[in-house]
């Protein structure tokens, strides 16, 4: 019995990690690279900011990149998953600190969380930071002054 519960939890496990690498929206298909400035100020535009269009490319950019790379343990909407040990990033101290340190932890990895240095450029990780500290209601909108320095 008990060995049947062990696979039961691996096969649970392992649909729930190919669910989340599911392509079911935006970037199916190979549309990451297409670059939607109408579809980028719909969903990223608000009443207290209104993005540039380098901006909302950087911010497109960054929800690419986590898509394909991030999504399967944080959660396509930052949720995280306990199971694993991947952390939420909606409202946490990753996304509301110090970018240099958040920048540092997605390329060089941290207790379960491999390090991204070798499949990432330092654009693209920064791309990553900026979408995570913006994205699910995360609000720093500073971050493209920081992330310059």
């Amino acid at each position: 019995m008990n060995q049947f519960l062990e696979k039961l939890f691996m096969l649970l496990f392992v649909s729930n990690f190919l669910y989340s690498c599911s392509s079911s929206d935006d970037f199916a298909s190979g549309e990451a690279n297409v670059f939607d400035l109408t579809k980028a100020e719909m969903l990223w535009n608000t009443v207290d900011k209104n993005w540039s269009k380098s901006e909302l490319k950087l911010l497109e950019n960054g929800r690419a990149i986590y898509k394909l790379n991030c999504a399967a343990c944080r959660g396509k909407g930052g949720e995280g998953n306990a199971t694993i040990g991947a952390p939420a990033l909606i409202n946490s101290v990753i996304t509301k600190g110090d970018i240099n340190h958040h920048v540092a932890l997605i390329k060089n990895g941290r207790n379960q969380m491999p390090a991204f240095s070798q499949a990432l450029t330092v654009e693209e990780i920064t791309n990553v930071a900026i979408f995570e500290r913006n994205a699910w209601g995360n609000q720093d909108y500073q971050v493209f002054n920081k992330a310059s320095k």
